[in-house]
């Protein structure tokens, strides 16, 4: 975050403080309940993640020609691959003679994808190599090769857009984000921890956790309420896409220092929703990433997380750091946000009118679920 914005965004927060007030919505707004349990619009929003960019992994993962990693987020089965000119490769990870996958690990280094059905064989840029062409006369190699996707890597992430054909541009689907973004270098973090869990929760209520802090004061009453503020909170949409800034308690020693003596960012967190499924959440001396895609029911969801952090700040003279933070991250989010989210999930269906309700002071829920809700109209 530019100095800037950093200075517009501590004027904002100071308003709100001097108000006892928060970032507001004309109105509030309502939404059908069943877009979290109707298995047709389910089916349309596992859709939508095939026409965007989705994060799939970092760029540091893939260090040497011939590392690879798989990634099923999307709905589609890729391979990610290094190739020998440095760039990228992301392939349907479906073998062109019987639809087997060509690559059942996860991650790993290789010279080839060989098929465990037939062996057929496909080199890391996923061309075909060749088959006995006693049994296959009229094969055509140079055009029965893996099937490509788009693929890009910026912020040290990589994105694929899981539709052969499609266009890709991340800095434009970032839109005013992706300077902002830059100022942060994420591509110079590494990965400290990661890991993938699947839940019994739509993949909509991962995201709308990080979009308010209306439920901090009851919810994480005896975790993370102390340390945070349940309102002050600016929110900022760009274009799909948002910015929640949540503000630490001490943001008091600073409310009354003229911005030229502050330095703002210890005092806030900020949450970046990057359309359409993914959170990341600045704190300081490291980034979470949140990454939810739908399952194949609307209560269920793949949930990708990971901690970011510099190289300086990772191995394991700083083991113990980053344990306590991952212990605070995973109890506070799965065994406090999910828990609630799997009650409410359970009682969507009885809820009256069809319809949920959010305030004038969620602005970030409006926000992401009207941008949601016209994606999918479009599709």
């Amino acid at each position: 975050m530019d100095r800037a914005t950093q200075e517009r965004v501590f004027a904002e927060i100071r308003s709100y403080f001097k108000s006892s007030g928060t970032k507001l919505s004309a109105t509030e707004t309502y939404h059908r309940a069943t877009t979290y349990t109707d298995p047709a619009h389910h089916e349309d929003e596992r859709e939508l993640m095939r026409h965007y960019p989705v994060i799939v992994g970092r760029s540091s993962s893939l260090a040497k020609t011939g590392d690879f990693f798989t990634d099923d987020s999307t709905g589609v089965p890729i391979i990610v691959s290094r190739q020998a000119n440095g760039g990228l490769k992301a392939l349907i990870n479906v073998c062109r003679h019987r639809a087997a996958r060509v690559c059942v690990e996860t991650s790993g280094h290789k010279t080839s994808f060989v098929c465990p059905y037939h062996a057929w064989s496909y080199k890391i840029d996923g061309s075909l190599r060749p088959v006995p062409s006693a049994a296959f006369p009229g094969l055509d190699l140079a055009s029965n090769g893996l099937v490509e996707l788009p693929v890009q890597e910026r912020h040290g992430f990589i994105w694929v857009v899981a539709t052969p054909g499609a266009s890709i541009d991340v800095a434009a689907h970032l839109g005013e984000l992706d300077a902002e973004l830059a100022t942060y270098g994420l591509e110079n973090f590494v990965v400290e921890r990661e890991v993938v869990r699947q839940e019994e929760i739509n993949w909509k209520f991962v995201i709308d956790g990080f979009l308010e802090v209306y439920h901090f004061p009851t919810l994480h009453a005896n975790s993370i309420a102390p340390y945070f503020h349940g309102k002050y909170s600016p929110f900022d949409g760009f274009g799909r896409n948002g910015r929640l800034v949540g503000v630490r308690a001490s943001f008091a020693k600073i409310i009354d220092l003229p911005f030229d003596d502050v330095d703002l960012m210890p005092h806030i967190a900020v949450n970046y929703q990057i359309f359409p499924n993914t959170v990341l959440v600045w704190q300081g001396d490291h980034f979470e990433v949140w990454i939810s895609s739908p399952g194949q029911t609307p209560n269920s969801s793949s949930v990708h997380i990971q901690s970011l952090t510099t190289p300086e700040m990772s191995g394991k003279d700083h083991t113990a750091r980053w344990d306590k933070n991952w212990k605070v991250l995973i109890d506070t989010v799965v065994t406090e946000d999910w828990a609630i989210s799997m009650a409410v999930q359970n009682s969507l269906p009885f809820v009256a009118n069809d319809r949920i309700v959010f305030g004038r002071n969620e602005p970030g829920l409006q926000h992401f679920h009207n941008q949601l809700e016209d994606a999918v109209a479009a599709l």
